[in-house]
């Protein structure tokens, strides 16, 4: 994974740990988030050659939720993700990632230090 120049400290540390991360999920262009585990649940995942086409993941961690959020959206970058609008307010953060005909929605929510990630992917056929 790159970083770039002009990082924050707390968005390094956060991609060693909980948020970032280049493990995809299997069979797709779709980041895991690092040390989250495997997701909680997993709907709708429908997967062609190597990119998953529409789905919905949902994971759990521990952490600060602007970190884990921010590091997720390099890691999906890095992974030929585009980001269209990116939002933090309080304890949720949404963004919304294009690639190639593919949406990739992102609402990330903090309630008590845990997190709840939703990754929902869907395509324009």
């Amino acid at each position: 994974m790159k970083i770039a120049t002009g990082v924050p400290a707390f968005l390094v540390l956060a991609l060693a740990s909980c948020g970032g991360g280049s493990r995809v999920y299997p069979d797709t262009d779709i980041v895991e988030l690092k040390d989250f585990g495997p997701p909680k649940i997993a709907t709708g995942v429908q997967i062609d050659r190597g990119t998953m086409q529409s789905g919905t993941l949902e994971y759990g961690c521990q952490g600060e939720l602007v970190a884990v959020f921010r590091a997720y959206i390099l890691a999906m970058k890095d992974h030929g993700w585009h980001s269209r609008a990116e939002e933090v307010t309080g304890d949720k953060a949404v963004a919304t990632l294009m690639k190639d005909t593919r949406t990739c929605s992102l609402q990330f929510t903090q309630t008590q230090g845990t997190i709840r990630a939703v990754v929902k992917v869907s395509s324009a056929k």
